[in-house]
């Protein structure tokens, strides 16, 4: 728990990237990973990401989720 209140208290990852159609900001996983993976290393602590598609009314989605 110690090693992912570090991890969560390094971490940088701005919301860099710009959704056109709804105008707003977000940070893309890439991002996020990259920006864990010094703090990772540094603790000896793993990320797994998984995906998964979902439904959600007339729309499709990639759910992400990680642990």
């Amino acid at each position: 728990m110690e090693e992912l209140m570090y991890i969560q208290s390094k971490i940088h990852a701005p919301k860099d990237s710009v959704n056109q159609y709804g105008k707003y900001k977000y940070r893309k996983a890439e991002q996020i990973l990259e920006a864990a993976k010094p703090y990772l290393t540094e603790t000896q602590c793993t990320l797994v990401v998984s995906d998964e598609i979902v439904l959600v009314g007339n729309s499709i989605y990639v759910k992400s989720t990680s642990t």
